[in-house]
């Protein structure tokens, strides 16, 4: 029988259902497109129905030695339009990247030792706020929640594949089969946070994790500010076309405010007003985000528009010339947006005080120290030594992304660079958008990242399984003693099921 949950919206109350089978979406000669949901807990921590794609390979004709050598993990870039969601069957992008990465295109079916990358599953969940929750807020870059929800995702959908191998409509997972994590920008991050979520709750082993590939992530969420408020186009050796003050990608910054309001326990009682000015909220940025209607895009020409004629709303008016002390724009139809105007005056001398940054905060009740702090403890480079290993790509042109948030981590971690993690920063000096396109590239296409796969892959070479026959894959779920499944590892005191064996939780 199916689980229902009540999702309430902002606006709409819906009841979504918990998958009981995966749904088929699209069939090609080698790849399936699935999509399922499965239950999480929210960002208020209570219960929640999700939803995320599941993509495998099917030969057509499948050989009677073919197997699934691999999992991916996907966590997806930020997107503005529910349309731009993994599920979402407008999203071209997502599926096409796939496709090809299942399909083998590293060695076009000629290279075997290329296989365990592309005789995979991979499952690619839509995060909270999007898909069967678009009527929710997305807690953007709140990243310990996410990571939560993706590993959600995982478990449960294994548990739906399983169900497909044991009729014999999908393969089975091959003994030495492994796992793997990606993702680009908040993918990045989320990728990050979600080996870092596994590793503290012994789910890499279960999962035979090998590491991860984070391409220009958000890792360190104050670093990516200072950024902003401090580069003149000259850092890390490197030159660009940003100056202080500037955020080349403005609706990112609305949206981190109102992930930290929705989300951080600090940060209740506080409000938009303390953070962002009355002039960029009245240009309606908050109401295209909640709408999940328009691609980042879409948001540019709209401020475009309003930087070439000026506009009028909720009863006040302003003219093009006060709008480019707001906005400027680069070339037509993308913005650039000043941040002492972006931001309210007040909140902006806070961030303009390099003074503030120099340590966390922990008094509590100011709206800016409470900010800070939300940031903070939002970021994934501190708190954990990672077990496995990491594939950093990031530019140091990268003007909305910067490559702060690498360093973050390596000084985080002196010790492991070139042995723990590497990173690969030949795409320099290209900006956010270009890097995530060769990213995507190398990773479905060119088979470059081929080798980075192959170096995560040997981190797992002293688990001593060598046997090639195919198995069904473990079952990673929690279960009470009479039966119950339960999301993820229960946090309350008890004796419970895990893999067949009772196991206390203390």
């Amino acid at each position: 029988m199916l689980a229902a949950i009540l999702i309430c919206g902002s606006t709409t109350a819906q009841a979504v259902e918990v998958s009981d089978s995966l749904t088929t979406v699209s069939k090609s000669s080698q790849t399936v497109f699935y999509t399922f949901t499965y239950p999480s807990v929210s960002a208020t921590g209570e219960e929640v129905v999700l939803s995320s794609s599941l993509i495998a390979w099917m030969p057509e004709e499948p050989n009677e030695s073919d197997s699934i050598e691999s999992l991916h993990i996907y966590s997806h870039y930020t997107i503005m339009a529910d349309k731009e969601c993994p599920t979402s069957n407008l999203n071209i992008k997502d599926r096409a990247i796939f496709s090809l990465l299942v399909k083998n295109s590293y060695g076009l079916g000629l290279d075997d030792n290329l296989n365990f990358i592309a005789h995979s599953v991979v499952i690619a969940p839509d995060y909270e706020g999007y898909g069967e929750t678009r009527d929710r807020a997305h807690p953007y870059l709140v990243q310990e929640l996410t990571a939560r929800q993706v590993m959600d995702a995982v478990d449960y959908g294994l548990k739906l594949y399983r169900k497909h191998v044991n009729d014999k409509q999908a393969l089975e997972f091959k003994s030495t089969w492994r796992s793997f994590g990606f993702g680009f920008s908040q993918g990045g991050a989320v990728a990050l946070a979600v080996q870092r979520y596994m590793e503290r709750e012994g789910l890499d082993e279960t999962l035979r994790y090998r590491g991860t590939i984070c391409g220009d992530g958000p890792y360190d969420l104050i670093a990516t500010m200072r950024y902003y408020m401090e580069d003149d186009g000259n850092s890390y050796g490197q030159e660009t076309d940003h100056r202080k003050g500037i955020s080349t990608m403005p609706m990112v910054i609305p949206m981190i405010v109102k992930g930290m309001l929705d989300t951080h326990p600090d940060m209740k009682g506080h409000r938009l007003e303390d953070y962002l000015s009355q002039q960029f909220l009245d240009t309606g940025i908050m109401e295209w985000i909640e709408s999940k209607d328009f691609v980042i895009n879409d948001i540019h020409e709209k401020w475009y528009n309003q930087l070439q004629e000026g506009f009028e709303a909720n009863g006040r008016s302003y003219t093009k010339e006060q709008m480019a002390e707001l906005f400027e724009s680069p070339k037509k139809n993308r913005v650039w947006a000043h941040i002492d105007k972006l931001f309210a005056p007040d909140f902006y001398n806070y961030l303009a005080n390099a003074d503030n940054f120099n340590a966390v905060p922990k008094e509590k009740g100011d709206a800016f120290k409470d900010f800070h702090r939300a940031l903070a403890d939002n970021g994934v480079c501190t708190g954990w030594e990672p077990k496995h290993r990491i594939q950093f790509v990031h530019s140091k042109g990268d003007m909305v992304v910067p490559f702060a948030n690498y360093l973050s981590f390596r000084d985080a971690h002196p010790n492991g660079e070139g042995t723990l993690y590497k990173i690969d920063d030949s795409l320099s000096p290209s900006d956010h958008i270009d890097v995530g396109t060769v990213f995507f590239l190398n990773l479905s296409t060119t088979g470059s990242y081929g080798e980075i796969f192959q170096w995560l892959d040997e981190d797992g070479k002293a688990s001593g399984i060598k046997d090639n026959k195919r198995e069904t894959i473990n079952d990673i779920h929690w279960y009470t003693l009479d039966g119950r499944c339960l999301v993820g590892k229960p946090a309350q005191k008890g004796i419970y099921i895990h893999q067949g064996k009772k196991q206390i939780v203390k």
